[in-house]
């Protein structure tokens, strides 16, 4: 295992399989690479790991000159360079969803396969309204109430009354982000569209599209709205999960990774 800085300051792991094909793991906004951790025991024996924490996240100090999507996609790429990483696997949760749609039509050529979780894709006015209110929220109140309203929306209460150990992990990260990177990721994360565009369109690696059923923010439609701009797209629903589907039911969705990885 790697832990390790970039020369860009990011904060990243290898694990793994170190001859095996490389799966590049991105987080969502707010969390870390530790979001990560119940897919290393399925992934590891056969791939080489590497995730990463996002700017302004975990162990990467926030960099106030990113101001757009383009920084976090440029963060990626610098990353994959300095570890020299040619083909990759990428997979996407959230925000990392949205990072992982712009590099793949930017750099195909360095992706064998995509993986869009829990993501969004050419919002409307309506399917902005409650990320456009959490910011404001965020920006006059801090990390707290957005804290709540996080591990509501992610968790139901028997998920929260089995686990309370994974809830608390998630609402420590939230609660201990920098703010101010916190809130300059989620600017980007919440105006994305202007920069993301059609990029789907310009994707042609076969792409594997997952969501949960209760996800209300990154919902089934959206999914099915990737997979039509897609040349080549498998779409998974999870009737019964919410926005951390890999967290509430990590075997579900290990099974669809491996079966994808594999195929």
């Amino acid at each position: 295992m790697i832990l390790d800085h970039a020369p860009n300051d990011t904060w990243y792991e290898v694990t793994g399989n170190e001859t095996g094909p490389v799966v590049v793991l991105c987080h969502g906004v707010g969390l870390d690479l530790h979001m990560w951790d119940q897919q290393l025991p399925a992934l590891t024996p056969d791939f080489k790991v590497v995730r990463y924490d996002l700017i302004g996240h975990g162990k990467t100090p926030p960099n106030p000159a990113v101001s757009n999507l383009c920084g976090f996609t440029r963060q990626l790429f610098t990353l994959l360079e300095y570890l020299g990483l040619e083909q990759i696997t990428l997979v996407g949760l959230s925000m990392g969803g949205v990072i992982s749609q712009r590099f793949a039509a930017d750099h195909p050529e360095l992706l064998i396969r995509l993986v869009l979780m829990n993501t969004v894709y050419q919002r409307g006015p309506k399917e902005l309204e409650g990320v456009e209110a959490r910011l404001r929220i965020t920006e006059e109140e801090g990390l707290s109430p957005i804290t709540n309203s996080a591990i509501a929306r992610w968790f139901d209460d028997e998920f929260v009354g089995e686990h309370p150990e994974i809830v608390d992990q998630i609402r420590t990260r939230l609660l201990t982000n920098d703010l101010a990177g916190y809130l300059a990721a989620y600017r980007v994360f919440v105006y994305a569209e202007p920069e993301v565009g059609s990029a789907l369109k310009k994707v042609e690696c076969p792409t594997l599209v997952m969501t949960g059923g209760r996800d209300t923010g990154s919902t089934p439609v959206m999914a099915h709205r990737m997979a039509e701009d897609l040349a080549d797209a498998r779409v998974v629903i999870f009737d019964e999960l919410h926005h951390l589907a890999p967290l509430e039911s990590p075997d579900q969705v290990n099974a669809e990774l491996l079966s994808f990885l594999n195929g």
